[in-house]
């Protein structure tokens, strides 16, 4: 069931009553609530604290999406935009978003440990599930044959610590924030929102279509790669921040390819 959201596409705290109202009147019993920590097409965060709040007062178990979001939980700076994580059943989390391990590498958390195996529940008879020898996550996962995962992020964190990736992700985040700026000074740019994340959505001139032929412009000329996402039911161009060398020169240069990749006419 879809929620009601705000023209950012946040979950609205305020109408879940409404919502649950409804699903309890089609006769339905709501499984779980997913909320975006943060969403992979804004980077906005919904707010997790209310939406917690609500599940526990209802048994709804509450799932956080921070499959990109959750890594600025290794940044004291910024962990508290995902206050109110705490209170989730469990959280999906990708490492190689942006603490800088190769793809792939994600995880399932749970709050309470009984819960993965028991979500397990088909058997083989060709397994052995009570190996006495050591580690085995055969009754935990989908896949029987599965790379070692954790090892990318052991290393990373061996060989960057959790400082290193903390000043990482804090760059990537005030690099979106500074690119927010030069949006904002730049005359015939249109930014929605303030970034939360180094994601940012934006737009150069009318919205609609020319936002995705530019896009197509600039993929075609080779030196920027954006993509794109709808915001309030607008196509918008998308930056997410997660290169070291990107700077604000990157940011200008952007800037004046966008503009250039907007004066050409289409041909007739």
């Amino acid at each position: 069931m879809a929620l009601d959201v705000d023209e950012l596409d946040r979950v609205r705290v305020d109408r879940l009553d409404d919502a649950l109202a409804r699903a309890q009147a089609a006769g339905r019993r709501p499984l779980a609530l997913v909320a975006g920590a943060c969403a992979t097409s804004t980077g906005l965060h919904d707010d997790l604290l209310g939406i917690g709040a609500f599940c526990r007062e209802h048994g709804i178990w509450f799932h956080v999406d921070g499959a990109h979001g959750a890594s600025a939980l290794v940044s004291e700076r910024l962990r508290g935009r995902l206050a109110g994580i705490e209170l989730a059943d469990s959280v999906v989390w990708d490492a190689h978003k942006m603490l800088r391990t190769s793809a792939l590498c994600a995880a399932v958390l749970v709050r309470r440990r009984e819960q993965l195996p028991a979500a397990f529940q088909q058997h083989a008879s060709y397994l052995d599930f009570d190996n006495p020898e050591g580690v085995d996550v055969i009754d935990r996962q989908v896949e029987c044959t599965k790379s070692e995962l954790a090892l990318k992020l052991f290393l990373n964190l061996a060989f960057r610590g959790e400082r290193g990736l903390a000043a990482y992700v804090e760059e990537q985040y005030a690099n979106a924030l500074a690119f927010w700026r030069l949006l904002r000074e730049r005359p015939g740019f249109v930014v929605p929102y303030r970034p939360e994340s180094n994601i940012l959505c934006f737009r150069y001139g009318p919205a609609g279509a020319r936002q995705a032929a530019i896009r197509e412009r600039l993929l075609e000329a080779g030196e920027f790669h954006l993509s794109s996402a709808e915001v309030a039911g607008e196509r918008h161009l998308r930056v997410c921040v997660m290169s070291p060398t990107t700077g604000e020169r990157t940011f200008e240069r952007l800037l004046d390819a966008i503009e250039a990749a907007a004066a050409v006419r289409p041909a007739a």
